[in-house]
């Protein structure tokens, strides 16, 4: 046991004194059709922050009723702006495989794209000499090596440091546009969650690991699956309502009934207000009420809105 401790103590002293003049990481995204984001990883005050901006923005100048020009102004928006610690053992298991990346020099990957991320990975040391990989390829394949060397080890350290939902939608948005397989990430053991943070689409045919997942769920204990930040195609309904026969799965969060139910309250509370509803709004009304009720009254599927919907049902029906 005493050699066990020592190697352990040797092992994280070996880890700390691998990049000894590394003062930070700094991590930047600019996917199409998000705003950019920074992620600054501090060696020294073993923190990550998270810093969504956009640098500008446009005016509509209205010519007339029916037309308009645009403006940019130049002008920083903040959008997210937080600071999360790092875990020690968590920022040297990065530090480590940093290493193996062999980044040594400043390098440029590009290949031609219309729509999809950019990126620039940088190591600054204690003298501010910068190296770095900037590129735009998301495929993992040879090409893509030292792309997820890097990326691997960063959206793990990620995921285990910043505690906050709205940053880690943030970086699930951005990892969506990469290489990672099927959306899903197991976030809790008690009781068993999965969040889904991408489009799982198409059908049966096309999903043989999310197949392989559900028919590995076990079969004695309540498993919920968090859809706020993803989606599962209705094509795969008939598999849900096939795997909620022999497990107990649950799911929350389906955006379309969220939505639809959102803005059902909103137009009987305009309407409970005085005000007079258009055709145009009790339209949407009707149809929305169709959408939300379509995805309630579905018996096969144990649907919520909240988690804690979910909690208070397992608590219910008598698990722990």
């Amino acid at each position: 046991m005493k050699k066990l401790i020592l190697l352990l103590l040797i092992g994280s002293l070996i880890s700390c004194n691998n990049t000894p003049n590394l003062k930070e990481v700094q991590v930047l995204f600019a996917p199409s059709f998000l705003n950019p984001t920074k992620f600054t990883i501090n060696i020294e005050d073993k923190t990550i922050e998270q810093y969504t901006y956009q640098d500008s923005y446009y005016v509509k100048e209205w010519i007339d009723s029916t037309s308009y020009r645009e403006h940019r102004k130049d002008t920083l928006v903040i959008h997210y702006q937080k600071s999360f610690p790092i875990d020690n053992q968590i920022l040297n298991k990065f530090l480590n495989e940093l290493n193996t990346s062999q980044l040594d020099s400043t390098i440029q990957h590009r290949e031609p794209i219309l729509d999809g991320i950019g990126f620039r990975i940088s190591e600054i040391d204690i003298k501010n000499d910068t190296i770095s990989l900037t590129s735009n390829i998301t495929r993992r394949n040879e090409k893509s090596q030292m792309e997820y060397k890097l990326l691997d080890p960063f959206f793990d350290l990620a995921y285990k440091s910043i505690k906050d939902y709205n940053g880690v939608s943030g970086i699930e948005n951005i990892q969506d546009y990469f290489s990672y397989g099927l959306p899903i990430r197991k976030v809790n053991e008690e009781p068993i969650e999965y969040r889904i943070w991408g489009s799982i689409s198409g059908c049966r045919e096309d999903n043989q690991e999310f197949l392989t997942l559900l028919q590995n769920l076990p079969n004695d204990k309540p498993v919920i699956f968090d859809l706020r930040n993803g989606s599962i195609a209705y094509c795969l309904n008939e598999v849900l309502e096939e795997f909620s026969q022999k497990r107990e799965l649950y799911i929350y969060g389906d955006k379309s009934a969220l939505s639809s139910k959102k803005i059902m309250d909103e137009i009987k509370l305009a309407e409970k207000n005085g005000e007079v509803l258009s055709e145009l709004r009790i339209q949407a009304y009707e149809t929305h009420k169709m959408i939300y009720e379509n995805w309630k009254n579905n018996q096969k599927i144990k649907s919520f809105l909240t988690k804690e919907e979910v909690i208070r049902t397992i608590a219910n029906n008598g698990y722990n």
